[in-house]
């Protein structure tokens, strides 16, 4: 595509792939971006005769087509590009910054200060006594750009010209060396901190406010999982992957436990009980010895106990056609107000993992187990599946993002000053549709562009946006492309990502939900810590 030509779309077209520019950009902002084509039109153009030309010497990258016809570009693969081309996912083990990303203890001193235990090295340990178990990621430079109808990512481990550090490593004006992104999903303590440690339950059923409040009561430099880092970890996924889908690569996750709220209904009130007796025609499909259970209310679906563990199921008992569901702690006294059903798994499933990567064996039985496994990225726990996990930095006003580059800023609501609105104008998508049905259609199509914040790569529409139903598309949809499903209404104030329990192969590491407010609680929300050195 020549130069001009494209300059002609930006003006007359108001979407052209994934590259969306308002018919009243500024001239500035459409200078901006013919620069930031024209450096990619070179860069990009070595990638396709050359892979490993002098251009691309250094830099791992990845490409795929954006999706211009549905019926043929939504399943096309990725491509490496750059020194990637023809690694595998293990040969970047070996390749900074990938070789740099290391699980540590993080334990903040009396002082303030803060001491890094490395894993391997004396004194580290999972369970918190040795401070937070945190993964170290170092700062290194990054590029995205668009050409020719392909996104192209790209990740260098020095200064280069088009590059820019990476935003997550930058607070304040400052480059920061490394970022601590927590190994697991968060847990608050009895004292109201954040915390991440193997072995508890992650904490869910709060709202963005109060996560942000329990992590900042660690101090300077703590906050919750921002867009900024999820963005950087994407890109390095993506880059190592050479793949969008992440279930695919990686593993299912936690993704198909049967929600709690009006499901194995107490049908038999006891007093003094460690078991709901309940009609036995949900189990065991979607439940299974050893999961996470929660106890909500059949009225209001408010959750009534937490933090259980399902101990023992019998059939037929206390009689036939019933089912005893046995769970851990203090006995309760039941009653038919009463459901059981699943939870966040506890934390530290994977640690069983030999490897940085990779799922745990597939629990419970068929179909749909092998959605019903702990996943690990890089020693980072559940980033889709289990919790969703509220995303701090960006707000949502009326369909439109706005974006904070500075954690200390983060707070709920702001749309100036701080927050910069984002020239991304991104398609309105409320059905929900139905699971594996014909309606379940609006998966994750393109990723809008801002020039001014290159690296912003939210997510744009779904295909078949015109379709409220496709028969047969499901299938071929969740897996091909991301599998990633899309979501986005105008009452929205911010972002939970990754898919919740009962989000089978709709969750993923590109799975961002826009249909909440910042005072909305659920069993099926929670958080994850990050702390930058500030």
């Amino acid at each position: 595509m020549q130069m001009k030509r494209f300059l002609k779309l930006i003006l007359e077209a108001p979407m052209r792939g994934s590259v969306h520019v308002a018919h009243a950009a500024t001239l500035c902002c459409v200078a901006a971006f013919s620069a930031h084509f024209a450096y990619c039109e070179g860069l990009a153009s070595t990638a396709v005769s050359s892979p490993t030309g002098p251009a691309y010497k250094g830099t791992y990258g990845v490409r795929w087509k954006i999706i211009e016809n549905e019926a043929t570009d939504y399943y096309l693969p990725c491509e490496r590009v750059g020194d990637a081309a023809g690694l595998s996912p293990s040969g970047f083990d070996t390749v900074f910054p990938w070789s740099g990303i290391r699980r540590c203890n993080v334990l903040k001193r009396a002082d303030g200060t803060h001491k890094i235990t490395y894993e391997h090295k004396p004194g580290f340990a999972l369970d918190g006594s040795n401070g937070n178990v945190m993964v170290e990621i170092p700062k290194h430079y990054s590029r995205r750009c668009l050409r020719d109808g392909y996104e192209y990512r790209f990740i260098s481990s020095r200064p280069r010209e088009g590059f820019t550090v990476d935003p997550a490593f930058v607070e304040n004006g400052a480059e920061l060396e490394k970022i601590y992104v927590a190994a697991y999903e968060a847990h608050i303590s009895a004292a109201g901190k954040m915390e991440s440690l193997t072995g508890v339950y992650p904490t869910a059923n709060h709202s963005r406010t109060e996560y942000r409040k329990y992590a900042r009561a660690n101090g300077r430099g703590y906050g919750t999982f921002d867009i900024r880092t999820l963005l950087m970890i994407q890109n390095l996924f993506l880059i190592e992957y050479a793949e969008k889908d992440s279930q695919k690569a990686v593993g299912g996750g936690w993704g198909k436990i049967l929600q709690p709220h009006r499901t194995n209904q107490c049908v038999l009130p006891e007093k003094g009980a460690n078991r709901i007796v309940a009609k036995a025609k949900r189990f065991p499909t979607d439940l299974f010895t050893g999961c996470a259970v929660t106890i909500t209310s059949y009225k209001t679906g408010r959750v009534i106990h937490t933090g259980r563990t399902l101990t023992d199921v019998v059939l037929d008992s206390p009689e036939k056609g019933l089912a005893s569901l046995y769970f851990d702690g203090e006995a309760l006294d039941t009653t038919t107000n009463m459901c059981l059903g699943g939870a966040a798994q506890k934390t530290g499933w994977s640690d069983c993992l030999p490897s940085h990567s990779g799922h745990t064996a597939h629990n419970g039985n068929p179909p749909g187990n092998e959605y019903r496994c702990a996943v690990k990225y890089r020693h980072m726990e559940n980033l889709w599946g289990n919790a969703w996990c509220f995303i701090d930095g960006l707000n949502l006003d009326n369909g439109r993002a706005y974006i904070c580059e500075n954690m200390e800023d983060y707070e709920n609501g702001i749309l100036s000053n701080a927050y910069k609105p984002v020239a991304i104008t991104q398609q309105i998508q409320t059905d929900n549709g139905d699971i594996g049905g014909e309606r379940e259609v609006h998966f994750l199509k393109n990723l809008g562009y801002d020039p001014k914040y290159p690296w912003l790569a939210l997510p744009q529409n779904s295909v078949y946006a015109d379709k409220s139903s496709v028969k047969g598309a499901s299938v071929l949809l969740r897996n091909n492309h991301f599998g990633d499903y899309y979501y986005l209404s105008t009452e929205a104030k911010n972002y939970v990502h990754g898919g919740g329990f009962d989000h089978y192969w709709r969750c993923g590491l590109f799975t961002l939900r826009g249909w909440q407010g910042d005072t909305k609680t659920w069993y099926l929300y929670g958080s994850r810590m990050i702390f930058k050195p500030l």
